[in-house]
């Protein structure tokens, strides 16, 4: 599948903790057919404990990035383990602009990379494209 080269959700980024990308607004929404995020992910790992790391593709429909939902969540998520994993993961996403008071609002969307469970050490090194889906 194509890549957008000029159009980034995330630059190549190395978190130990929750984190949300910055809001990419999509002024027509997208496509009928919808997109893909595509994670590129290397040196997923933790010292001990249980750790898990889970993506999604969060959207602001009002604009103004203040309330996010997580309405398209990567599955399975990255279990950690004292071993380094990489791999690729791929999230379908289909999102249109909102009309409130005759007003036209472009969605905006952000990468989240969610650490849950109780890892000692946690880290993940990624990255974040979006790539057009085939009809």
């Amino acid at each position: 599948m194509p890549v957008d080269a000029l159009t980034q959700l995330q630059a190549a980024v190395t978190k130990t903790a929750t984190f949300n990308g910055a809001a990419l607004p999509l002024p027509g929404g997208t496509p009928r057919y919808g997109l893909w995020a595509r994670v590129i992910f290397s040196a997923a790992n933790q010292a001990s404990g249980s750790g898990v790391w889970t993506f999604s593709v969060d959207v602001c429909y009002d604009g103004v990035p203040t309330t996010w939902r997580s309405d398209f969540v990567a599955d399975p998520p990255i279990t950690l383990s004292a071993t380094a994993q990489a791999g690729v993961i791929y999230i379908p996403f289909n999102v249109q602009p909102t009309i409130v008071g005759g007003v036209i609002t472009a969605p905006q969307i952000r990468l989240t990379a969610t650490l849950s469970g109780a890892p000692t050490t946690p880290t993940i090194t990624y990255s974040g494209d979006i790539m057009v889906a085939k009809p």
